[in-house]
């Protein structure tokens, strides 16, 4: 869990979260996964942009465990890999630029009125800051545990509330998520508002952001695919607010 600045090569942040991540794999069966017994997983992807270099792009995916015969009933597999540009004021404007990856270990139960899940992993990110900052918190190669939450709970025919929380241990940050979705008038898909809460507790206590949108979710394409679309407008402490753009897409596989 240590930081490592651009002058030491990232190898010991890297292996110690692959040897987190390699006991992961011993208790689920993390490391190599056989989709041929599930009956269902679930592969995402998606890209937001925003003003001024602001990015997110992300590749995941959700697989029972042997013993959990479907998703929404037991233990599941949680795989994300992703890359994030984003800006922050200390003493003057910075630029972060940040692959990372993780792999967690989760619990999920559902029924008709909805479901939430419970997740626990560990990742992996470098970050290289554009103008440096030998000080802060974030910058260099840094492995993490991480502890998610998420829920999608029906409030009524016509309502549902989705959520999710994570908390990352290295550098402490957090970062939350809350959408009241209303179905449309076709039934074809769900909408609403989305408000995002993130930043750093400890590291870089500069960074906190806040995001106001509108989503559109859950727009069928074809049998096993759906779409999400966002747009709405981000603040950033001690920045200008500025838009951004997003869309998402969830794919349903296996036997069902």
């Amino acid at each position: 869990m240590t930081n490592y600045g651009d002058n030491r090569a990232p190898w010991p942040g890297l292996l110690a979260s692959v040897m987190a991540i390699g006991v992961l794999g011993c208790v689920g069966g993390l490391m190599s996964p056989n989709l041929s017994y599930a009956t269902e997983w679930i592969g995402l992807a998606g890209a937001e942009v925003g003003a001024k270099h602001s990015r997110y792009a992300y590749l995941g995916a959700l697989i029972p465990l042997p013993s959990t015969p479907t998703l929404g009933q037991g233990w599941v597999q949680r795989y994300w890999a992703d890359w994030i540009e984003y800006r922050f004021e200390s003493n003057g404007e910075v630029q972060a630029r940040s692959p990372g990856f993780s792999a967690s270990l989760g619990y999920q139960q559902g029924g008709e009125q909805g479901y939430w899940a419970v997740y626990l992993g560990a990742g992996y990110r470098n970050t290289t800051l554009s103008p440096d900052r030998p000080d802060s918190g974030v910058r260099g190669s840094q492995s993490s545990m991480l502890l998610l939450a998420e829920t999608d709970q029906r409030l009524s025919p016509g309502w549902r509330f989705v959520g999710a929380a994570q908390f990352d241990a290295v550098p402490v940050g957090y970062w939350t998520r809350a959408k009241l979705l209303h179905v449309a008038s076709s039934g074809r898909y769900w909408h609403g508002p989305e408000l995002v809460l993130q930043g750093a507790l400890k590291g870089d206590p500069d960074y906190r952001a806040m995001k106001v949108g509108y989503v559109l979710d859950e727009w069928r394409l074809g049998k096993s695919v759906t779409v999400n679309f966002k747009v709405g407008a981000i603040k950033t402490k001690r920045l200008a607010t500025n838009g951004y753009a997003g869309v998402e897409f969830v794919g349903s596989f296996g036997k069902k």
